[in-house]
């Protein structure tokens, strides 16, 4: 089926591989769009055909071009096809022929939709319709086993497309269309359950852009230690990013409950000590991010140019950046509460009012699709006096959940489109909960199928420093927050710098996500290697190792094997990763050669064996 167009513009289609050409001809007469229409067949053999030659007529009467003997798979050799990009390019019922199995056709699919990338508009779309149960994602019922399917999603990444939407290939809505099977035979196609397949263009595929922060932090060879690295803009009053959305609501609603002091993030994005800090309860394995700088570490000041070495010393002299003098390790700041001392010297804090600050946080954690190495926390300080502890207490956890509850009804009232009733579902089962740990609480949004911790509340007693005052704390991920209300199911989309994301959110209104890369093909890898048998092998380096080096397109790492050989002392450790982008277009090999990679930096910096 042709999807329609919400604006209804007038289009340029390219139909190819056209077998009667009576879906272009059903297309013509239906709209205004500029068509092309092309077929394999000579047009000697066309001519033959009463039903095909009649619709080639029919078409250029109306002002359609066609073209006779093109292969699809060289469409950007044609020169009558590249004078213009196309907006959309349609292939119904590809098909190597006679016999051909799975992975002939696939190959043809492979090689169609690299032929597409010369002359598809940059925000175009293919339309490939499939027999029912070809194409191998979820979409078609039933389903067929992966292997004995065309792969379609896959094919596609292979060559820079992702799968934007399936619907269902509608025969009788093209009046006068008839399918016909391969070269024009006799036999037609069995279009009952057939699905057409929506493509779009990827974004290149390079490095996550969360650890693209990270390297421009930390990199001896690279170090853009700058202001400028650090701010992605998420917060910034003018920004609609989800997450700044929700900051603004946020700070709204702690107005109407108390008196707000908010205050810059002008704090380092390090500490000389990060042992030293406490860190929220919610972050996985929270050991520090930290690198060597310039003069502790061998040969690095060699690989750095003069202009490298001017940003080290500004990003020094700015103070976001300083270093633990006996060891030369900088720990990326785990947690905004590492500041507490900063901010009560900075900031006047009065009983009853509420202080807040925002900003990016690191942590190393282990590779899940819900926890992320960085993010953007909210610390909310409330000051007390002795006596007065459990009142300040209740009134800092109603005002957070009645905050996060009112930006929950947003969600709700935002959301008209038919295809988000499930998520408004979800979003009104959504409560905010505090558990209390001893001295501290866990603050969770709970839904019937799962509790997500957001954040904690902390006691910071009275004392001498603070004249007098405690503090009660809270460390809220607001990056979850945002992932939980809108159904956002991996942290790395709120990182993505594909428009379509920020387009959902282009008005600042929160609505569930709807995604724009369906069933993203995934490929498994695993690796083997011996750990010396004195040594301690951190599992968590080995996840940070894998995270960089898949440019963040490794979603899963499962440990499968662990054998002890007694004869050697040493340990044998298997791994399996699942390679998967959840908004760019990943092919195989691209898979592939991060897993070689992978390998080779896993004997460079753990000093293991790699079997």
């Amino acid at each position: 089926m042709m999807a329609q167009d919400p604006e209804k513009k007038t289009l340029t289609l390219l139909l190819v591989g056209e077998g009667n050409l009576s879906f272009s001809a059903s297309l013509c007469d239906a709209g205004s769009h500029h068509i092309t229409a092309t077929c394999y067949e000579s047009e000697e053999v066309v001519c033959t055909q009463h039903l095909t030659w009649s619709n080639v007529q029919h078409l250029r009467s109306q002002g359609a071009a066609v073209h006779f003997g093109v292969d699809a798979t060289k469409l950007h050799e044609y020169v009558f096809l590249s004078n213009h990009p196309y907006d959309r390019i349609v292939f119904n019922f590809p098909h190597c022929g006679r016999k051909a199995g799975v992975k002939k056709n696939r190959d043809l699919l492979c090689r169609f939709f690299r032929s597409c990338a010369d002359i598809l508009s940059p925000k175009g779309e293919i339309h490939v319709a499939l027999c029912q149960g070809q194409g191998g994602t979820p979409a078609d019922q039933p389903k067929r086993e992966w292997h004995n399917s065309w792969q379609v999603a896959a094919m596609a990444a292979m060559t820079g497309f992702i799968l934007t939407s399936v619907v269902p290939f509608d025969s009788d809505q093209h009046c006068g269309y008839q399918s016909t099977g391969y070269r024009s035979q006799q036999k037609s196609f069995h279009v009952v359950g057939a699905l057409t397949h929506v493509f779009t263009r990827s974004l290149p595929l390079e490095n996550l852009a969360a650890l693209q922060l990270i390297d421009a932090l930390t990199s001896v060879q690279d170090p853009k230690c700058t202001e400028a690295a650090a701010d992605r803009g998420f917060l910034r009053n003018t920004s609609c990013h989800p997450i700044s959305v929700i900051y603004k609501e946020l700070i709204k609603r702690c107005e109407e409950k108390l008196p707000l002091n908010v205050i810059e993030d002008a704090f380092s994005l390090t500490c000389r000590d990060a042992a030293c800090f406490g860190r929220p309860s919610y972050s996985a394995a929270p050991s520090s991010l930290y690198f060597v700088m310039s003069g502790k570490d061998k040969g690095a000041s060699e690989m750095m140019d003069d202009f490298h070495k001017k940003d080290i010393r500004q990003a020094l002299y700015l103070g976001r950046i300083h270093t633990n003098p006996s060891t030369g390790l900088c720990h990326l700041r785990p947690s905004l509460t590492c500041f507490i001392d900063d901010i009560t010297r900075r900031a006047i804090l009065r009983p009853n009012d509420l202080t807040l600050v925002s900003g990016l946080v690191f942590r190393k954690c282990l590779i899940s699709p819900r926890t992320m190495p960085v993010y953007h926390e909210v610390l909310m300080m409330l000051a007390y006096r002795g006596p007065t502890l459990t009142d300040r207490l209740q009134l800092l956890m109603d005002t957070v959940k009645d905050a996060i509850d009112t930006i929950a009804a947003s969600v709700i009232l935002h959301s008209t489109e038919t295809e988000d009733n499930e998520k408004m579902g979800n979003c009104l089962r959504f409560v905010v909960t505090f558990h209390q740990n001893k001295e501290d609480y866990t603050i969770a949004l709970s839904s019937a199928d799962f509790d997500q911790i957001i954040g904690t509340i902390r006691t910071v007693p009275p004392g001498d420093q603070y004249e007098g005052l405690g503090f009660l704390t809270v460390a809220l991920n607001i990056d979850l927050v945002a992932m939980s209300l809108l159904g956002i199911e991996d942290w790395r989309m709120l990182w993505t710098e594909d428009e379509r994301f920020i387009e959902q959110c282009r008005h600042q209104d929160l609505k569930p996500f709807q995604s724009f890369s369906l069933y993203p093909p995934y490929y498994i890898h695993d690796v083997s290697f011996w750990v010396e048998g004195n040594s301690v092998f951190d599992h968590v380096e080995f996840h940070t190792i894998a995270l960089r080096m898949s440019k963040g397109n490794i979603v899963d790492v499962q440990l499968l094997d662990r054998y002890e050989n007694v004869e050697t002392g040493k340990t044998g450790l298997c791994y399996r990763m699942k390679y998967q982008s959840c908004d760019r277009a990943l092919g195989y090999t691209s898979a592939l050669t991060m897993q070689l990679l992978l390998r080779e930096e896993l004997q460079r910096s753990l000093r293991v064996l790699v079997r």
